[in-house]
């Protein structure tokens, strides 16, 4: 139909009464989404989570630890020649804090994602994030987590959410993680 994008996701339908088959028709007033057998479960998004949070790590501590050291054994403290790799190393830990957005926008999903077999989607049309799309999921998890305890919340709440199992940053951007194969 001219117009109307593609939906990836088949039409959610109301059951048939009472064994009576019915022609398939969409619920009104019902959230589009995916279906609960494409949702990825918890315990994965929750290992995703942990992993990227192990490569963030490992890339900054990565930087950081070397660099230190061999700015201790070579600058003396009133030395002000460290202040350009001190700015060499925050600008590092910022693009590896900025490196999930371009991997959202082109793999589907950070790596720890891609490791487990999930990625984003748009929550009503299944298909992959833009770059804005994704930035705009991803400062909704950075507002979320900078909130004490709330971001712990945040990150959990796929595990109560209904229907789509979306964490409060995917709900404020209107996504969802499904399983890179489901059907």
């Amino acid at each position: 139909m001219p117009g109307v994008p593609s939906q990836p996701y088949p039409p959610q339908t109301a059951a048939p009464s009472y064994g009576v088959p019915q022609a398939p028709q969409p619920q009104m007033g019902v959230a589009q989404g995916p279906p609960p057998q494409a949702l990825a479960v918890p315990g994965m998004r929750l290992l995703a989570r942990f992993i990227d949070y192990l490569i963030t790590a490992a890339l900054i501590a990565g930087a950081w630890v070397p660099t230190t050291i061999w700015m201790s054994s070579t600058f003396k403290p009133e030395d002000s020649r460290g202040v350009p790799v001190v700015f060499g190393l925050f600008a590092w830990t910022l693009l590896v804090g900025l490196f999930f957005e371009p991997l959202t926008m082109a793999m589907g999903g950070t790596l720890g994602k891609a490791i487990c077999g999930l990625r984003v989607v748009r929550l009503e049309t299944g298909e992959k994030l833009g770059f804005g799309h994704a930035l705009g999921r991803w400062l909704a998890y950075l507002g979320i987590g900078m909130v004490p305890v709330l971001g712990l919340v945040n990150v959990l709440s796929c595990i109560w959410n209904e229907p789509f199992r979306q964490c409060m940053h995917d709900k404020a951007a209107k996504t969802a993680v499904i399983k890179r194969r489901w059907r």
